[in-house]
């Protein structure tokens, strides 16, 4: 969570920002969209379509990124949603003790 508030998440906005050698590809969305930023994720992009709606909508409509913040239980379902979608996270290498 803290990553998406501080505009870290791991995104091709990110990628391309602090990464700069990336190719267009590595930044793009799996939909097609050409950079793939936090707000597009949780607001527009088609993959996740199911999830949004299902964690995310008020009257049926996606919320905008400011209000995800301003309640605890949204907070909550942001999480939900990104717990299920496994979006806007970076696989953690599983670090065994030698």
């Amino acid at each position: 969570m803290y990553r998406i508030i501080t505009g870290h998440a791991f995104v091709g906005a990110y990628t391309q920002r602090f990464f700069p050698q990336h190719t267009q590809e590595q930044v793009a969305c799996p939909c097609g969209e050409l950079v793939q930023t936090i707000e597009h994720v949780l607001l527009v992009c088609p993959m996740y379509t199911a999830a949004r709606r299902k964690h995310l909508t008020a009257n049926g409509r996606p919320r905008n990124l400011s209000r995800f913040f301003d309640h605890p239980e949204r907070v909550t379902t942001l999480l939900r949603f990104l717990e299920v979608t496994g979006t806007c996270a970076k696989l953690r290498v599983v670090w065994e003790p030698g």
